[in-house]
């Protein structure tokens, strides 16, 4: 049976230097649930590398029946300003492996984000669920930079996650 993948690229322009910006997305990574609306609550774990607080991290996805997950960096390169990391829990039985990566690229007086997103689908459900789970993915990854990209330039939060402190 052929595996069944998906793929998902989004980006967006946000208006400080590069190496701010990385500051706050990988030497930060394990500070995720500050900023992002998906996440009410980040913590860090393992190794330091080159230079950020944690090589994982576990979060606690605000959307409904997402369970906690793990999250491992898989690939770090301070140089090149580029990271992945691999959702090692916490997945639905049907997605075999998930990778996030965020590329972040020097752009216009400030800096281009790129998050790529490929899951891995297994079985019928898989099958099923694959449309939906790309829609779904891309809504989330928008959000997500969207989020970052009002945190970054004003060290507020979106109005997505205001709602959700509120709660």
């Amino acid at each position: 049976m052929a595996q069944l993948t998906v793929n998902i690229k989004e980006s967006i322009h946000i208006g400080i230097p590069i190496g701010e910006l990385w500051n706050i997305t990988a030497l930060q990574f394990d500070k995720i649930g500050s900023w992002s609306a998906g996440v009410t609550e980040s913590t860090g774990h393992g190794l330091r590398i080159n230079g950020a607080v944690c090589s994982e991290r576990q979060c606690q996805p605000s959307y409904k029946g997402f369970s906690k997950t793990t999250e491992k960096i898989i690939d770090y390169d301070p140089e090149t300003y580029e990271f992945t990391y691999q959702i090692v829990s916490g997945l639905p039985g049907m997605v075999t492996k998930a990778t996030n990566t965020w590329s972040h690229l020097e752009e216009d007086e400030g800096t281009r984000i790129v998050m790529q997103v490929n899951m891995q689908l297994k079985g019928l459900l898989g099958r099923i669920m694959k449309g939906p789970m790309q829609k779904k993915m891309r809504q989330i990854l928008r959000e997500n930079l969207e989020e970052l990209k009002v945190y970054a330039e004003t060290g507020g939060v979106h109005a997505r996650k205001k709602k959700l402190l509120v709660q």
